[in-house]
């Protein structure tokens, strides 16, 4: 995972900051991110795996 961190920060700027917000009771908090798409991770960071995980 550091490699694709280090990727990450040196390619954060491409990448839109979304926001959503979740309910609690009479407030909320609001969770911050960016959308990153798989294809170009996969392409620009060696090495890495992409693994589908399983519902349960």
């Amino acid at each position: 995972m550091p490699i694709t961190r280090e990727w990450f920060v040196a390619n954060i700027e491409c990448f839109r900051k979304k926001s959503t917000t979740t309910p609690i009771k009479h407030r909320f908090y609001t969770t911050v991110g960016r959308l990153v798409p798989i294809a170009r991770v996969m392409q620009e960071v060696p090495g890495i795996k992409k693994l589908q995980l399983r519902l349960r």
